[in-house]
């Protein structure tokens, strides 16, 4: 769908490591757990402006949907995007 309308991303799923190796703009997968075998998870997007981090989320039980509360999200991987 992104590259339909232009992203550019990286081609696979890159495993997370910490905050700090993220790149400034990534789609980021939290609350990964499996159900009868089944893997489910959260996107959100993480952004990093003039080295301020924060993530976008669009959990409707959240009191703010922009977030820096990074010690509660357990990242999974992320898909790097180029040129959004």
């Amino acid at each position: 769908m992104l590259s339909n309308a232009g992203v550019k991303t990286s081609k696979s799923e890159i495993p997370f490591e910490s905050w700090q190796a993220l790149p400034d703009l990534a789609l980021l997968s939290i609350k990964h757990h499996q159900e009868e075998g089944k893997d489910f998870w959260h996107w959100v997007v993480f952004k990093r402006i003039d080295g301020q981090p924060f993530v976008l989320d669009s959990a409707s039980y959240l009191p703010s949907n922009i977030r820096q509360d990074f010690e509660a999200m357990q990242p999974k991987w992320f898909i790097e995007v180029h040129n959004a």
